[in-house]
């Protein structure tokens, strides 16, 4: 796979892992017990209100994976593997 659809594979994967990571970064920061503005707000604006925050939490990353699936071919589930590499031992 090579020119646009490589990029957009790419965008896709680390896309769909770090908003997915950044969300349970901040779900534990919360839940250990760090207060503070910056948490507090990074959550109140970047994420969605209650009933999407499901979908973030655990459907955003394997939609992800399956639009990397049906356009290249590979879930790319480590975003940082090549799709090149996947199939590769």
């Amino acid at each position: 796979m090579k020119g646009f659809l490589k990029r957009l594979s790419d965008v896709i994967a680390w896309f769909g892992f770090i908003y997915s990571a950044s969300f349970w970064i901040a779900f534990l920061m919360v839940e250990i017990g760090v207060s503070g503005e910056a948490v507090f707000s990074v959550v109140k604006y970047i994420y969605p209100p209650y009933p999407y925050i499901f979908f973030v939490a655990f459907g955003l990353y394997p939609c992800c994976a399956l639009i990397n699936y049906l356009m290249g071919g590979s879930l790319r589930l480590l975003p940082w593997k090549d799709i090149e590499q996947i199939g590769k031992h």
